[in-house]
């Protein structure tokens, strides 16, 4: 009793196991690009921070024609210390008494520490005439994860904005002109 038609159905298995072995290639791939793995979802993170932390520069850098911008005015009357979250407010380290209350620390208070996001606000300008850069802390936090997104914001001070009113550190990188110095405002964010 021979079947003529085994060598057929051997074919036709053979083949339904190379699709099925297929499909299943295909599904491994596949669930690789959805959000739910942690590569993918460390990048979702990070866009949200970075779109996060432009928002709110821009919300401080925003200033109707004539006026200084909120961001601008902070940069102004800061007076060079570095200040550290405590739980309540931003306070020197030095001297816990002496409190950052100005208009970063009001709209980080309530979009960052609300949220349970670490970050640091940095000030890099030209001193010595506009040949070296220097970077200052204003707020600080602590050292930044590997998943920490940089936002950034240049801000221009002229010589009418009385820029060492508050802030020695500051120079004059154009003495012959209204342009003071160019102040580039670094908010620094990263999950917990």
């Amino acid at each position: 009793m021979f079947d003529d038609k085994a060598q057929m159905h051997t074919l036709e298995g053979v083949a339904a196991a190379t699709i099925m072995l297929l499909v299943i290639v295909y599904a491994i791939d596949a669930t690789s690009m959805t959000p739910l793995t942690s590569s993918t979802a460390n990048v979702h993170v990070e866009t949200e921070l970075q779109v996060l932390g432009q928002d709110i520069l821009g919300a401080l850098d925003y200033a109707e024609p004539g006026y200084n911008s909120k961001l601008k005015n902070d940069v102004l009357g800061w007076n060079g210390t570095e200040y550290t979250w405590n739980g309540n407010n931003y306070s020197d380290k030095v001297n816990a008494s002496n409190t950052l209350d100005n208009n970063i620390t009001k709209i980080l208070n309530s979009t960052l520490i609300t949220q349970g996001i670490a970050h640091n606000v940095e000030l890099t300008f030209l001193a010595n005439n506009g040949t070296t850069y220097v970077t200052q802390r204003m707020i600080y936090n602590g050292n930044p994860s590997e998943n920490a997104v940089i936002v950034s914001r240049k801000i221009a001070l002229h010589s009418s904005d009385n820029p060492n009113k508050n802030n020695t550190l500051l120079t004059d990188i154009s003495p012959s002109t209204d342009l003071y110095n160019i102040v580039d405002v670094k908010l620094i964010l990263w999950r917990m």
